[in-house]
């Protein structure tokens, strides 16, 4: 059990980017170069948190089915990414030219000319981690239902962090006959929230297909994604805190899932690849019936 706490405890992961040290560095900002140092962040959070959701199409029209398992993801953060070009606001009027570290950009910040140093990044990495609870149970008329629940008081600075989400997935297969394959269609929808610097919302709607070979599944789905991040800070301008609030939409339209699942007793093991505007790796165990 203490493992399971541990690992489940990876979602944290996600906090040294959505805690205290991003709301030091983004309340530096107002909101237009605000929006531009966190768009990564919202590109990277919507495509991982829609990850993981299936790692076949079966579903049978009848029996039970249950299954508790982590979802690890990671979107790939490329160099363009890290850096962004700034626009002039209210005391801040940097050269033309100028590149500054966004929430994955360089750590130490860059030096401006006649303006000092840059609010630096985060956390200057190549790929942004996340890991959740997952529950899925079925089937009824070929239907299943996923669920994923975590809630968690960090500290005084961060507060509350909680995820809710849940997904349904139906059997297309069931009514073609002799269909050597399985097609599902299903929709799943998120909510994570951190203290009340972040609100992010996300939600996936799209075809999966699947083909057996005896322990082996391999599968792919087709999807139509959208994802928002919703940004609340203070902003301190002339001496006076100035409240600051933004959406930021994730840049996934349409992905694309390509993957391959192990299938033991009582373990389920699959890792697949999601191909879109913000690419991501999805890798999951599952344990149950």
């Amino acid at each position: 059990m203490k493992q399971l706490v541990m690992l489940m405890l990876c979602l944290i992961l996600t906090v040294p980017a959505l805690g205290q040290g991003l709301e030091d560095n983004v309340s530096e900002y107002s909101s237009a170069n605000g929006q531009l140092y966190l768009q990564p962040l919202a590109d990277a959070f919507g495509a991982n948190i829609n990850s993981g959701w299936f790692s076949t199409a079966r579903i049978p029209r009848y029996g039970i089915r249950f299954q508790f398992g982590l979802k690890a993801m990671a979107a790939f953060i490329t160099e363009s990414q890290k850096t962004f070009s700034p626009v002039p606001e209210s005391g801040f009027n940097p050269p033309s030219g100028t590149e500054l570290p966004t929430v994955f950009g360089d750590e130490e910040g860059v030096e401006i000319p006649g303006l000092g140093v840059s609010v630096p990044g985060v956390w200057n990495t190549s790929y942004f981690p996340m890991v959740v609870p997952q529950l899925t149970v079925g089937s009824f008329f070929g239907t299943e239902a996923s669920i994923r629940y975590i809630s968690l008081r960090i500290n005084e600075e961060i507060g509350q962090i909680s995820l809710f989400g849940w997904g349904i997935r139906h059997s297309l297969s069931q009514y073609i006959p002799l269909i050597p394959f399985d097609i599902a269609a299903g929709y799943f929808w998120q909510q994570f929230k951190v203290g009340d610097l972040v609100e992010a919302n996300a939600s996936l709607a799209g075809l999966q297909a699947s083909y057996s070979l005896s322990v082996l599944t391999l599968y792919a789905g087709l999807g139509l994604e959208s994802s928002t991040l919703n940004v609340k800070y203070l902003f301190e301008e002339e001496g006076e805190s100035v409240n600051v609030q933004f959406d930021l939409k994730g840049t996934n339209r349409f992905r694309t899932t390509l993957g391959i699942a192990l299938n033991l007793p009582v373990i389920k093991i699959h890792a697949d690849y999601n191909m879109g505007s913000q690419n991501t790796a999805c890798a999951g165990v599952s344990f149950g019936f």
